[in-house]
């Protein structure tokens, strides 16, 4: 199965970035504290993701596949399994933990929206409390109430809209580099949390995903409320409004000043919409036939064109646009010694997922032998291996003062940076108990 097969391999490389990028963040001499506490919430971004993956590897492995937009919309129940119930409470915890950092980097980057150190302490408690109490009111409560999560992907989608827009048009107006940098940061950051949302841009617009979603609804045993229905098309609303507005952007932005790299993900990120809409225009009957039981060819084909629409935004875009927002934009101090030599294995993981990807891409398409794909694996390997200090270099030289200066702010010091990480740690092993407790327990 394509799109599930890269779980493993991203829950790997997650951790992997992860780690890496909270040693680099303590390791930042040269960076402002702002930049470091940015660095450590993508750090733990990366964390969560994994454990985030590595459920969904062993429920696949094992169980049955619970789907990201599952979770999302509380579509899923326990079992009285107690290691499945377990997995599917770990990914509700993460997904909530997910949120909340998702909300606090938007009232940071690119603009911190607030100064001091009571500020800080704020955002700090606002993690806190939403790790805390969030994930157990869900479990008590009903998995539907996770759908009202929602509510912070409208608020960080509109959040970013305005700072992308209002970047282009003054970027437009006064020929100013840094206000292409906000717009960028703001660009990338949508791409990063809700670019897998906006595959769905034209389904949404067209009502295709509401005609999907009535099969959906048809299977639960009490009908929805109409806050949760009402909540579940503002995130895909939000999602097409993004692409939109990206667009429409990046397409009078190229028209005015040429193609770039951002530009040219819009893009692919739009076309993808509409080849996910030709998709669900070609394969709903199929759809329809694998919920009433009589699913057979049909499903490995709705897979295969899952993975080629959301599956290259979640398990690929995102880690890779992770760590071009930290290069490109400073978040890391890339000017150490130090952090160097993790860079370039940085760089060594991001290009091994891209590989990997991509032989997985082409064994989905045509069918070629495990001997092949593993031979032009390994020759990938050895190829980015013998040109790394090369990739590397040019990776981080892309970096301009504009974008480097884009990301300013205040308030944190030491203490309060590694009481950050501290907590972080002690909420990840709190998910982690919390899902083990109320698996167990058959709440």
């Amino acid at each position: 199965m394509a799109q599930e097969s890269l779980a493993p391999v991203a829950a790997i490389t997650n951790l992997i970035l992860g780690i890496i990028t909270i040693i680099m963040s303590n390791r930042g001499d040269n960076q402002n504290s702002h930049k470091r506490f940015s660095a450590l919430l993508i750090g733990w971004t990366f964390i969560l993701l994994s454990f985030y993956n590595f459920a969904e590897t062993l429920l696949d492995q094992y169980y049955s596949f619970v789907s990201p937009t599952a979770i999302d919309f509380g579509l899923v129940s326990l079992n009285g399994v107690t290691k499945r119930d377990t997995l599917v409470l770990i990914q509700f915890g993460t997904n909530a933990a997910l949120n909340i950092i998702m909300l606090v980097m938007a009232l940071h980057i690119p603009k911190d929206m607030g100064t001091g150190v009571s500020w800080n302490s704020f955002i700090i408690l606002m993690i806190t409390l939403y790790c805390i109490l969030i994930p157990p009111l869900i479990f008590l409560g009903g998995f539907e109430y996770a759908v009202f999560q929602l509510w912070i992907w409208v608020a960080v989608g509109l959040f970013w809209i305005h700072t992308y827009i209002r970047g282009i048009i003054l970027e437009h107006k006064t020929g100013e580099e840094k206000y292409r940098s906000e717009s960028k940061a703001s660009a990338v950051l949508l791409l990063i949390w809700l670019g897998w949302q906006m595959i769905w841009w034209l389904s949404a617009f067209s009502f295709l995903n509401n005609e999907w979603f009535v099969s959906v609804l048809t299977q639960l045993e009490t009908p929805p409320s109409a806050l949760w229905l009402a909540a579940v098309n503002l995130g895909w609303s939000i999602g097409a409004i993004t692409a939109c507005a990206l667009l429409a952007g990046e397409a009078f932005r190229t028209s005015k000043r040429g193609l770039s790299p951002i530009s040219l993900i819009v893009f692919i990120v739009f076309f993808l919409g509409f080849a996910n809409w030709i998709q669900d225009k070609l394969l709903l009957d199929a759809y329809y036939s694998c919920i009433e039981g009589n699913c057979d060819t049909e499903s490995s084909i709705f897979e295969l064109v899952n993975y080629l629409t959301s599956g290259v935004l979640i398990y690929l875009l995102k880690p890779l646009l992770l760590v071009y927002l930290m290069v490109q934009f400073q978040i890391i101090d890339t000017s150490s010694e130090k952090n160097r030599n993790l860079i370039r294995i940085m760089i060594l993981l991001i290009l091994l997922i891209i590989s990997s990807s991509i032989i997985e891409l082409i064994q989905s398409l045509i069918p070629i032998p495990q001997m092949i794909s593993g031979t032009l694996l390994a020759i990938g390997i050895v190829f980015f291996i013998g040109w790394e200090e090369k990739i590397t270099e040019n990776f981080i030289g892309t970096a301009n003062s504009s974008d480097i200066d884009s990301i300013q702010g205040d308030g944190f010091n030491d203490q309060m940076l590694k009481n950050t990480s501290l907590l972080m740690s002690l909420l990840v092993v709190y998910i982690i108990v919390l899902a083990v407790i109320f698996a167990n327990t058959g709440v």
